[in-house]
């Protein structure tokens, strides 16, 4: 019988060093996922005359599918979470029965996902004003993708309910062979080769979903020789309602909050749209590079949720307390080193991609502005750790909903002048006052993009920190 894999104890040892630990593989796991659609914009940039279509076809698919998966985003928190303090409280038989609760609701999440996202495929690429060029295109490629959201919920279950436990190794390894399948498998399917016809962008998006199914399937074997200590049985697949009431009360504010983001970043995508396919190709460069540099940030991030809900669980609040202060220094020293690499390389990032001048100069502008938001969410991201790990999910919530619809987004349309398109003014106090505030970015409104970032990030990390001083955090969900 193999060795069970039962992860760290977090409540005991050095607190940096767990971070650490916990930390890395999760970094080199999200390095990796990144890698799924970083592979495909590198693939499709290559496609000569093509390139700037199907990179543009890749970067609507990244906000629409994101929108579409956030609902079941709520559930891995809430995995982690609960997994976690359990752990920490030492009650191990309510692990299986945690995860048994999961399997039922996500089952009737999965069928509602994919019955509502076909249906509405065309409604939502009309209401991305999609450019009628590459309307047919993108539509195959996000049905593709779209399929492989049932096998990514799999995979990222199995994550949540790893880094509850304290092993992040595990999860590494399943991400590290699907994306490697992936980055082999792009070039043969997009350019063809040998018996394999050339499916330029299908190429990437059949590429994507097989890379998916492997890891799903790795997942499960993973659970059954590995972590048998968090298989459900039989009894534990019985709806139960305070332990579904516990998973809903963690996962609804974190799904809404989520879904939320996605859905403003949807609107920021049609506002992208309007603009063509060059700036399309810059936004989804940009947005793919910024995610690859914050990925230490989001790593740590994971490690610290972990760390809270076991410290938590087992009563150790001060262990907790010293975990956040721990890690926000090694989060600023780490983003801070990224950070100054995208501000002096940002033109160099860009023609990695696409060896178009009109879109190099674009992003040499944009990674200088969006270098100072990245070190600013980064500040966001210990605070939505230390929330979301604690299973205080309604502030996460909050402050995803209001940096994207009551900040981001406003500011979008201030800067560029676009309010003024919508609101019919002509003359007066209102239309000087909205004029002025967009003439800097006047002949690029498009720049507004960026500087939106900063300002709502800075607001957010603010906001953030003065939730997380009241000390709400610090008790515990389950035995609520």
């Amino acid at each position: 019988m193999k060795r069970q894999n039962t992860g760290m104890d977090l409540t005991q040892g050095h607190v940096l060093k767990n971070l650490i630990t916990l930390s890395l593989p999760i970094m080199l796991s999200n390095f990796m996922q990144t890698f799924y659609n970083l592979t495909d914009a590198f693939w499709l940039g290559k496609l000569g005359a093509n390139a700037r279509n199907a990179v543009s076809v890749a970067g609507i698919a990244f906000p629409l599918v994101f929108f579409l998966s956030s609902f079941g985003f709520g559930f891995v928190v809430a995995g982690t979470s609960l997994i976690s303090q359990y752990k920490g409280a030492g009650e191990l038989n309510k692990l299986r029965e945690v995860v048994g609760q999961f399997i039922d609701i996500l089952a009737v999440f999965c069928v509602i996902f994919l019955s509502l996202s076909f249906i509405f495929l065309d409604q939502i690429l009309v209401l991305l004003q999609v450019p009628p060029e590459i309307y047919t295109m993108a539509r195959q490629y996000i049905s593709i993708i779209l399929t492989g959201i049932v096998f990514m919920f799999i995979f990222l279950s199995y994550q949540s309910f790893s880094h509850g436990l304290g092993d992040t190794v595990s999860p590494m390894r399943v991400q590290i062979i699907s994306v490697g399948i992936n980055i082999v498998i792009d070039p043969i399917l997009i350019f063809g080769v040998g018996p394999v016809p050339r499916m330029e962008t299908m190429g990437a998006a059949y590429g994507t979903l097989f890379s998916r199914v492997v890891a799903a399937l790795l997942s499960v074997w993973y659970i059954r020789t590995r972590s048998r200590i968090i298989i459900p049985r039989m009894a534990d697949l019985v709806p139960r309602k305070d332990m579904m009431r516990r998973i809903l009360r963690i996962s609804i504010p974190a799904s809404l909050g989520q879904s939320m983001t996605s859905f403003g970043f949807l609107i920021l995508q049609g506002f992208v749209n309007s603009f063509g396919t060059v700036v399309i190709s810059v936004f989804s460069i940009g947005n793919r590079m910024t995610s690859f540099f914050m990925m230490p940030a989001m790593g740590i991030s994971n490690a610290l949720a972990s760390i809270v809900g076991q410290n938590l669980g087992a009563g150790e609040v001060g262990r907790a307390v010293k975990s956040v202060k721990i890690a926000f220094r090694v989060i600023m020293v780490i983003m801070l080193a990224g950070c100054s690499v995208i501000f002096f390389f940002g033109a160099h990032l860009t023609r990695f991609f696409i060896n178009d001048p009109a879109v190099i100069e674009i992003g040499k502008r944009m990674f200088r502005v969006t270098s100072l938001a990245s070190l600013l969410f980064g500040v966001v991201f210990i605070f939505m750790g230390v929330f979301n790990g604690s299973g205080h999910t309604r502030p996460t919530m909050l402050l995803n909903i209001a940096r994207l619809w009551f900040l981001r987004i406003p500011f979008v349309y201030l800067l560029s002048g676009k309010l003024l398109e919508i609101i019919p003014l002509h003359d007066g106090v209102i239309f000087g006052i909205l004029t002025a505030i967009a003439r800097p970015l006047a002949a690029s409104p498009f720049d507004a993009l960026w500087w939106s970032m900063v300002f709502s990030n800075l607001i957010i990390a603010i906001l953030a920190y003065r939730i997380y001083r009241t000390g709400r955090w610090k008790t515990t969900q389950i035995h609520s």
